[in-house]
């Protein structure tokens, strides 16, 4: 089940290690992981935007009165009228929708910290970060017109990833001053998502401050008409790999997309094997050093578009990795 958020970090309760049964444990001498033997399980973040959450509204969103808000056991993003809301490199003219505590590593992993490293510094070969946004596709897809009359949300696009600050933000972390990196899904098509049966309508991947052209279609999302059955997608993914190629100042390799949460290991899109734009450095604490958990709503690119984004869950996990040497 999922835990509690362990995101003020505070005081918590001992944590207990979840094994399979087949699994012995460590004997004498036996080199510790780095990151012990603790399975973390997902920790589930609230949809009510004023519960830990920090929002900015762009220029345009706010000309149409979009808004983010909890409807329901749902989170909603609406756009009541046509507009372009682009958000690419330091363009956020949608709305942004960030932790406003940034990531602590080591601390929500159990990973022991090196003296070498900073609390908020990632390190992908210690722990691996994944993000997953679960839609509400009852009425077709993720992305539609919902309760705006007229709209189809053509051209209205969500992503979740990572915002990335040189300065602690104080609890206030904006689209200002950040570099960032996510998995994307894009309305590519217009027409009511329920009663088509176009496997390009929507387009999934990756796109960063970078980065602009990570995204592909080809899979049908839950509840088009006539949908991709059970291995139809619902959900946005966001991962980092457990390994870079170089030093703390170089990038770091992240995949992204779209997948179903129903079927294990069925197909993700995202275009070719999209691993990075080589160019976020997760690890620098020289450019990069707070990460913030963050979701983005608007459009893709500078065309307008209305209808409604819906949100079933949002969670996380920081999972500890085999090391190559004993961090304790």
């Amino acid at each position: 089940m999922p835990r509690r958020s362990r995101e003020n970090l505070g005081i918590y309760a001992p944590r207990t290690s979840r094994r399979p049964t087949d699994i012995p444990n460590r004997g004498p001498g036996t080199p510790s992981t780095g990151g012990g033997d603790k399975f973390e399980s997902w920790t589930e973040l609230p949809l009510d935007p004023s519960s830990g959450w920090s929002i900015t509204s762009g220029d345009n969103a706010t000309a149409i009165g979009a808004t983010i808000a909890k409807v329901g056991d749902e989170l909603h993003f609406t756009a009541p009228s046509a507009i372009g809301m682009r958000i690419q490199g330091s363009q956020m003219r949608g709305m942004f929708m960030a932790r406003s505590i940034h990531l602590k590593p080591w601390i929500q992993s159990g990973v022991t910290m090196p003296d070498s490293q900073a609390v908020n510094q990632f390190q992908p070969e210690a722990f691996h970060l994944k993000i997953q946004v679960e839609f509400a596709t009852s009425s077709g897809g993720p992305i539609l017109g919902g309760t705006v009359s007229g709209a189809d949300g053509h051209y209205l696009t969500c992503m979740v990833g990572l915002a990335g600050y040189g300065a602690d933000q104080s609890g206030s972390p904006n689209a200002t001053g950040y570099l960032w990196s996510a998995a994307q899904v894009l309305k590519a098509a217009g027409g009511d998502p329920a009663s088509s049966t176009n496997v390009n309508m929507y387009q999934s991947g990756y796109k960063s401050y970078f980065t602009n052209s990570g995204i592909q279609g080809g899979q049908k999302w839950a509840n088009m008409q006539s949908g991709g059955g059970a291995a139809a997608h619902d959900a946005l993914v966001y991962a980092t790999s457990p390994l870079k190629k170089g030093d703390s100042t170089l990038p770091g390799n992240i995949q992204a997309g779209s997948y179903s949460t129903t079927v294990p290991f069925s197909t993700m899109a995202t275009l070719g094997h999209q691993l990075h734009d080589n160019a976020t450095k997760l690890s620098n604490q020289g450019i990069q050093k707070f990460w913030h958990i963050a979701l983005w709503f608007g459009t893709h690119t500078n065309t307008g578009g209305s209808g409604q984004i819906r949100i079933r869950s949002i969670k996380y996990v920081l999972q500890p990795i085999q090391g190559r040497v004993d961090l304790s």
